[in-house]
């Protein structure tokens, strides 16, 4: 009895932290994107969502995520950011989940620098989608062209504003983040990191030989 007790207890302790965490990580998101608003195209969420991505996983980042992007919907609300918005930024944490391991910071890089090219990209795509119905479709390529063109200098402070951030910040705060990451607990052997699960098994082995001593 008091096993099962003690065994409940523990799963609500997991599911509270697992909860506070990705809450903590969305908060992350949205003040430190509203502390670099008055510059324009430059911004750390790029940088959060690669390391949240790689030091905690697809299970932490791409909630944070939604909840960061639902966030900016009850602030600012509806406009054609808003399909940008849902489309970009899961899809950077799906990726940046799936092919960052550890520190890779030249891979790290390359998806900040690719991702705010595609942010740029997509961001013209959603808008010229919401001007469809006034355009004859013949003119639907040339205001595409025309308003990624008009807005193509901010794209290029975004995309070397991600580069810097990205080769400055990005490895020190993935060692800081993986101090604090969880192993072995909410996702369990086959969502994990083949090096977090190596580590799990380090500390469950060396922790019965403990008892046994």
């Amino acid at each position: 009895m008091n096993t099962d007790k003690t065994s409940h207890k523990s799963r609500h302790t997991k599911t509270a932290l697992y909860v506070a965490r990705v809450a903590a990580m969305a908060a992350m998101l949205t003040a430190f994107k509203f502390a670099l608003s008055f510059i324009p195209n430059v911004e750390v969420v790029t940088l959060l969502i690669l390391v949240y991505g790689s030091a905690m996983g697809i299970a932490y980042a791409l909630p944070a995520t939604l909840i960061f992007c639902s966030i900016e919907v009850a602030i600012y609300g509806a406009g054609s950011w808003v399909l940008l918005y849902f489309i970009y930024w899961p899809l950077l944490a799906l990726l940046s989940s799936l092919l960052l391991r550890g520190r890779r910071l030249w891979l790290a890089i390359i998806l900040g620098v690719i991702g705010s090219v595609l942010f740029g990209v997509l961001s013209a795509c959603c808008d010229t989608l919401f001007c469809v119905t006034n355009l004859a479709p013949a003119h639907i390529g040339k205001y595409w062209v025309a308003y990624y063109l008009r807005g193509l200098y901010f794209d290029l402070s975004h995309v070397i504003s991600s580069a810097v951030t990205v080769s400055v910040l990005y490895v020190p705060l993935v060692g800081v983040l993986k101090k604090i990451a969880p192993v072995g607990t909410e996702i369990g052997k086959r969502g994990m990191r083949r090096h977090q699960w190596e580590e799990y098994e380090r500390e469950t082995h060396y922790s019965i030989q403990d008892d046994e001593f």
